[in-house]
């Protein structure tokens, strides 16, 4: 699985205009994703095991959102114990132009850009970064046009000779367990941001690499 090469794996929580005020897109980088898949479906296979009713939701997964505390808690150590960073963009909808929270897709695709840029350099020329996403971010971005979008602005705007493999993952597959962990990130960024809950956030903040506010000079205010 994505053997010694670079994997940036998305996964967004909030609602792009319609409730709440912040929406996140964040990114767990970690160069083995193996571990990280091995690790996610034994505690999640844990967490099933001993909540037979969090199991029954769905055939592999269990969404942050549905889990018990310390269930979160405990997946959140895991993850967090492997070989990875956590780097992520956090829209404040208040301050977006009406036009734009109307184009959800071109706002979707923006904001990715803007941390893809910081994520991928010169060091990564030459190599291949695997960049994996939720197929559930078709609601509000369309797989050609995200794709097209980063790989335009990293290749041919940036300049870099990266190889970019971009893949969509059902996050309920038996594969898709690293998507489920970055699903685990995204929700406890977003219950800080959203309701003040710091508590997850806390706990992966040593792993955070980069942090992006949009739009930066009014966030918050």
């Amino acid at each position: 699985m994505y053997d010694n090469e670079r994997c940036l794996i998305f996964d967004e929580s909030g609602n792009l205009g319609v409730l709440g005020r912040y929406f996140v897109i964040s990114c767990i980088d970690t160069m083995n994703a193996k571990s990280l898949h091995n690790i996610m479906k034994r505690k999640l296979k844990q967490a099933g095991d001993k909540f037979p009713e969090l199991k029954s939701l769905h055939a592999h997964e269990i969404k942050a959102k549905d889990a018990y505390p310390g269930v979160k808690y405990h997946i959140l150590e895991s993850i967090i114990s492997k070989d990875v960073t956590i780097s992520y963009i956090i829209i404040d909808l208040y301050h977006i132009e009406e036009r734009l929270l109307r184009d959800k897709n071109i706002l979707y695709n923006f904001a990715s850009k803007i941390l893809i840029s910081k994520l991928i350099t010169k060091a990564d020329e030459g190599k291949t970064v695997n960049i994996l996403f939720d197929n559930k971010t078709t609601k509000i971005a369309s797989k050609n046009s995200l794709r097209e979008y980063i790989i335009a602005h990293i290749v041919y705007e940036e300049g870099l000779d990266v190889n970019i493999n971009f893949e969509y993952k059902d996050s309920d597959a038996g594969d898709a367990f690293i998507i489920q962990a970055a699903d685990y990130v995204a929700n406890a960024l977003y219950a800080k941001y959203e309701y003040g809950n710091g508590i997850y956030e806390k706990l992966i903040r040593k792993k955070v690499n980069i942090v992006q506010h949009f739009p930066y000079k009014n966030f918050g205010k």
